[in-house]
């Protein structure tokens, strides 16, 4: 049996490292559809979802409250207004508007991802080929670029992953972050370790006409065809991801699961408040580039997304140069 990231289903799909699951084996009627997509390859489904992760706008409700502002931004546009108005205030003294993770990391592959689909785009179509040398593509990584050039996001933020972004949210330098749903409890600790516990709210990612798209995260259980034991493996997979088992292990660990039910449970509402917001970005997620040469490829993405915002290419170049490696790649 196989735990793997949902970023690499259609590459051992392809290369046949794991093996077809039986249509009736796994209840996908009662799993939110992302996490389901992310586990099928060519229509067929080669992964059952052990636990999935969206992304979270992380804003702080005191300032905008202080501010005048009564709604969170659905936009871009929007929480740099927001922002103009929060920074100005004494108590924001110091701080930064918004941030994600923008190092030469995976993480980057993921915020740019969320960054041309909030924008319209795709990085590649439902057949594996590239698309970013589109005008909703550019809008897209302009929306970083422009970040940075304008001052909205810390310049320090080039270097940030995901711990870095909570330190920075988490100790009163920011108004906005984009994360991971992990950060609840450290940013809620009444014990002194955070400065934003109880000023803090949640939503939807911005986008640039509404809320935006998340990148979907989280893990598949596999087969592999060479086990001797693929029976076997296939009970204990019915097993471990079934609604039942998901429920028990909201009791022990923060993994969001992969069953659409569960978001609306009053028990597990009342310990994560965030999750029928959480639901809302499943619901509106999607798979990062679902193609057979996924380390490639995510290699590539980072290299130019990373040469752009850095400000050694303009948008145009880089799209254009990632453009020509995706398409080399997708060839393969």
């Amino acid at each position: 049996m196989l735990n793997l990231d949902v970023v690499w289903t259609s590459e051992f799909a392809a290369n046949k490292w794991i093996m077809p699951l039986p249509a009736d084996a796994i209840p996908t009627d009662k799993m939110i559809p992302a996490t389901v997509n992310a586990a099928t390859y060519r229509d067929t489904l080669v992964g059952a979802p052990y636990y999935t992760d969206g992304a979270l706008f992380y804003f702080r409700s005191d300032l905008l409250k202080a501010a005048g502002i009564a709604a969170r931004p659905k936009t871009w546009d929007e929480m740099k207004t927001a922002c103009k108005a929060i920074l100005a205030l004494p108590a924001a003294a110091g701080m930064s508007c918004y941030a994600g993770q923008f190092d030469k990391n995976e993480a980057l592959t993921v915020n740019f991802s969320e960054a041309v689909a909030s924008a319209g785009g795709t990085v590649v179509d439902a057949e594996g080929k590239p698309t970013v040398n589109t005008p909703e593509a550019k809008k897209g990584l302009n929306l970083l670029v422009d970040g940075f050039k304008q001052g909205f996001f810390p310049s320090d933020a080039i270097t940030y992953l995901e711990e870095q972004g909570r330190r920075a949210f988490q100790d009163g330098k920011l108004v906005f972050l984009r994360n991971w749903p992990f950060l609840h409890a450290s940013l809620s600790a009444t014990d002194g370790s955070s400065k934003v516990a109880g000023k803090f709210g949640i939503t939807s990612i911005p986008g640039t006409d509404g809320p935006g798209v998340s990148t979907l995260g989280g893990r598949n259980l596999a087969i592999s065809p060479f086990t001797a034991n693929k029976a076997t493996a296939l009970e204990f997979i019915k097993f471990f991801t079934s609604e039942e088992q998901a429920k028990k292990r909201l009791a022990l660990s923060s993994r969001a699961p992969a069953y659409a039910s569960l978001y609306a449970d009053p028990a597990v509402v009342a310990k994560r408040p965030f999750f029928p917001t959480l639901l809302t970005s499943l619901n509106n997620a999607q798979p990062r580039p679902k193609v057979v040469q996924y380390g490639a490829t995510t290699k590539a993405i980072q290299e130019e997304a990373y040469a752009a915002i850095t400000g050694k290419k303009d948008t145009d170049t880089a799209l254009n140069d990632m453009q020509a490696k995706l398409t080399e790649l997708s060839a393969k």
